[in-house]
């Protein structure tokens, strides 16, 4: 999804998925830290969806390609800026014909802004979901950035969403943290799909973003929790926003997202192969 232009700050994400999937092709097809192997999985690059300067178009654009999909596919979709996770999630609605649907988002931000004609961006996602989404399935871990009030706070938990700052985690440890968020996003055996925005992770391990976040999770630990997610949680799909190679350094954000990538689908298969 080569889509920019709802970014809420520095443009450039529009070219993440080019680098991603670049980053990607020089990975093996051997998970090492999570001692998986992918040599039986197959991948299917189904191109680029077409960005047009209109928000409607494009939005409307991802929701069909996603919604066409073979049901034997499991998406993992690229952006792009964080906007077009409320297309996508909603072509994964068509696809479940009614199903319920979890949601687990990593992200420093809320992205729970009220939308203002002709000023949509990517901060109000969030909210402009609220007719698709049961918020009391919902999970946002990594919660940290400090631009919002305390009422965004009160708002989301008062929704039923499962808030988990860095701190949050920290505290009770990433075991029982991603335990309470399967079990949270998962309720009344809804599946799961789940959303990395990158900038929920550290600047330290992913500079290359639209807003750099200081103090925010850590690579590795991103990493262990989507693959724990695959592993104990019906998942429906994955994307990865906010990576901006323009604003990059040697990469590091776009073989990031690879990993996430690598980590999400050696969960998926561990799952499968231990039928679970």
């Amino acid at each position: 999804m080569p889509f920019d232009f709802a970014v809420s700050h520095r443009p450039g994400c529009r070219f993440g998925p080019e680098k991603i999937l670049s980053a990607l092709n020089t990975l093996s097809a051997y998970c090492v830290d999570k001692r998986v192997s992918l040599d039986k999985t197959s991948f299917v690059e189904c191109g680029s969806v077409d960005a047009l300067h209109s928000l409607e178009q494009s939005y409307s654009n991802i929701r069909a390609a996603i919604a066409a999909l073979p049901r034997r596919l499991l998406p993992i979709v690229l952006g792009g800026d964080h906007s077009i996770t409320d297309p996508a999630i909603r072509g994964v609605r068509d696809r479940l014909s009614g199903a319920p649907m979890g949601l687990i988002v990593f992200d420093a931000h809320f992205d729970s802004r009220e939308p203002i004609p002709g000023k949509e961006h990517s901060g109000h996602w969030m909210r402009t979901l609220s007719d698709v989404i049961d918020y009391r399935k919902v999970v946002q871990m990594g919660i940290n950035a400090a631009i919002y009030s305390e009422a965004y706070m009160r708002e989301a938990e008062a929704a039923g969403v499962l808030v988990m700052t860095p701190y949050d985690i920290r505290r009770v440890g990433w075991t029982v943290a991603l335990r309470t968020a399967i079990e949270h996003g998962t309720a009344d055996g809804a599946g799961v799909y789940i959303s990395v925005d990158i900038d929920g992770i550290d600047q330290a391990y992913a500079p290359g973003t639209s807003v750099p976040n200081c103090g925010g999770l850590l690579a590795h630990e991103v990493l262990d929790a989507v693959f724990e997610i695959a592993v104990n949680a019906p998942t429906l799909a994955l994307d990865i926003t906010e990576v901006s190679p323009p604003l990059d350094r040697d990469d590091m954000t776009s073989r990031l997202a690879a990993q996430i990538i690598m980590n999400f689908m050696a969960g998926v298969v561990r799952q499968t192969s231990s039928g679970t």
